[in-house]
């Protein structure tokens, strides 16, 4: 399963009634099968360009930015972010441009709440989604969702370092982008990336100032609110997805937590499930070559299904 070397991806995107739906677009010819990659919260699509180039000769290949993330000028207003189908609405507005122009339904791969996003957007338009690569997505059962809610409006249990209270404290402006770089190599979140990962994650996440700075366009506080807004209900979407489905999750501090796993695997029964022992939430970061290789066991098994002679 050789890649090809890594091409540069063009941006794109289309004007809708709140803004402009963003994306990065890898198109090297006509007829291949389309690929569309969903981020995680508080990243862009250009954070996964390392991983996705390589593949640009077997797909047709999308990158969004979600809403309040990356170059996506749709509303975020963290006020209103209970849920995160409001992000399986936008995957769904941009995927029917998509089919129509693949002439197919879409390869669905996520990280994180990418891959729950994904999920979402597979139960809602089954005709539109040929698969799902689910990469640490978040599994949180949506009674646990709101348990968290109101532990968080009391005061009870989660102490100061919960996900949400770190994204409000991040630090947003900076002087210049390679300040940024420095400042994230190695620490935090981003102590297992590659810099040049981290170096995609700050081209595609920020914005100029007026005074020289640059800003994160993924707001803190719209990073919080996602952390918090778990008012979908995951795994009612998961018993509604028909298609195949491959699973990758972290054994250190993954997302997809409890019997999730299981549950994926009795939705479909040839479901790939796999555990990278010494990953964390971030294994795309760390095992591009694994993410890549299951994307493409996966397009081969939706092939074969297609011509089962083969």
């Amino acid at each position: 399963m050789a890649t090809s070397p890594s091409v540069d991806p063009v941006r794109l995107g289309f004007e809708r009634a709140e803004g402009m739906q963003s994306f990065l677009e890898w198109k090297s010819g006509e007829g291949l099968p389309p690929l569309h990659f969903a981020h995680a919260n508080g990243f862009n699509g250009s954070t996964y360009q390392k991983l996705l180039a390589p593949l640009a000769d077997r797909f047709h290949i999308r990158a969004w930015d979600a809403r309040g993330h990356g170059q996506t000028s749709l509303t975020a207003d963290p006020q209103t972010q209970t849920s995160w189908y409001r992000y399986s609405d936008d995957l769904v507005a941009l995927l029917e441009r998509f089919a129509d122009d693949a002439g197919a339904p879409v390869l669905l791969a996520g990280h994180s709440m990418g891959g729950t996003t994904s999920i979402l957007a597979a139960a809602r338009r089954p005709d539109l989604v040929r698969g799902l690569v689910l990469l640490d997505p978040v599994m949180i059962r949506r009674n646990q969702g709101r348990m968290l809610q109101w532990m968080r409006r009391l005061g009870i249990g989660l102490g100061p370092h919960d996900l949400a209270t770190g994204a409000e404290r991040r630090r947003s402006v900076f002087p210049d982008r390679k300040t940024m770089v420095e400042k994230y190599t190695g620490r935090g979140a981003f102590t297992t990336w590659p810099v040049e990962m981290i170096a995609d994650y700050v081209a595609g996440g920020t914005r100029d100032l007026p005074n020289g700075d640059v800003e994160l366009t993924c707001a803190p506080a719209w990073e919080a609110a996602n952390f918090r807004g778990h008012e979908h209900d995951t795994f009612h979407a998961l018993h509604k997805v028909t298609c195949p489905i491959t699973l990758v999750y972290a054994g250190i501090g993954t997302t997809c937590r409890g019997d999730a796993p299981q549950i994926i695997g009795r939705q479909d029964k040839k479901a790939t499930i796999l555990r990278v022992g010494t990953a964390t939430h971030f294994l795309p970061m760390e095992y591009p070559d694994i993410t890549r290789r299951e994307i493409l066991t996966l397009s081969a098994r939706l092939n074969a299904q297609k011509d089962p002679k083969r």
